[in-house]
């Protein structure tokens, strides 16, 4: 049975991102085991193993449990965050993860700067592209011509980054469309899939841009195994917590599956 099902939210999102704040894309699987006293302590092992292990290199995949009772886990943090605030994103995650799913033993949570997943599966060999969140900006471009091109190249430009070695499967760029407004893009493939599943993913996100984020002013395309997003402000670490709301216009926001 598909892990992933798409589902469609819409809500207002009204303050900018710090590292407690709401994920920005959530899932617990209907359909997993129900929870036992002994999956729960083995979530609890995992999620303790993720948040020790992962900030380390930005990455981690572990297990605990014997056999029939295993729990693996994944968790990976943006590329561009420091060790201190990956630590800091992925306690928020796993307490809100179990919080979200206390039922579940399959569950997937995204931050802005870090990912979270676990469940009894082998979730390495999931290729799901089911999940899917958007989150698009209600405002238009003034140039919706230049914008297209313009994204379109600096996306086609940086999308090979993330399959480099050492680069975190992570991948950012920034292009001036004036004198005054800069487009900044950002791509994050979840560190377990391979090339492969990394371009295919990708190929996804450029193929649903013009449906779900043509001439948007911001957009952000969430699957379960990469993550794509562009703004007319930086959001790299060390710029974007120094922003104002109006200058991000997050009001402007909502997310959903269209």
């Amino acid at each position: 049975m598909v892990f992933f099902h798409q589902y469609f939210l819409i809500f207002a999102l009204c303050t900018l991102y710090v590292e407690s704040a709401n994920p920005i894309a959530q899932f617990c699987n209907e359909f997993s085991y129900t929870i036992t006293p002994e999956l729960s302590q083995n979530i609890d092992s995992v999620l303790a193993k993720l948040i020790q292990n992962t900030p380390q290199t930005g990455f981690n995949i572990t297990d605990f449990g014997d056999e029939g009772k295993e729990v693996n886990g994944i968790a990976q943090c943006r590329g561009d965050v420091p060790s201190q605030e990956c630590t800091a994103c992925l306690q928020t995650a796993a307490k809100e993860a179990k919080k979200m799913c206390p039922n579940q033993v399959e569950a997937l949570i995204w931050y802005e700067y870090c990912f979270l997943r676990y469940g009894t599966r082998n979730l390495i060999e999931d290729d799901d592209m089911g999940f899917r969140v958007v989150h698009y900006n209600v405002e238009y471009v003034t140039n919706p011509r230049l914008f297209k091109e313009t994204l379109t190249g600096l996306f086609e430009r940086i999308r090979k980054v993330p399959l480099e070695p050492n680069s975190k499967g992570f991948g950012k760029g920034e292009v001036k469309l004036s004198d005054s407004v800069t487009l900044y893009v950002m791509i994050q493939c979840t560190r377990e899939s391979d090339n492969t599943k990394c371009e295919r993913c990708l190929s996804y996100v450029e193929g649903r841009f013009k449906s779900l984020c043509e001439d948007k002013k911001g957009c952000r395309i969430i699957y379960s195994m990469c993550y794509v997003r562009y703004e007319l402000y930086s959001f790299f670490f060390g710029t974007d917590k120094k922003l104002s709301l109006v200058n991000s216009s997050m009001a402007n926001y909502v997310v959903g599956k269209p």
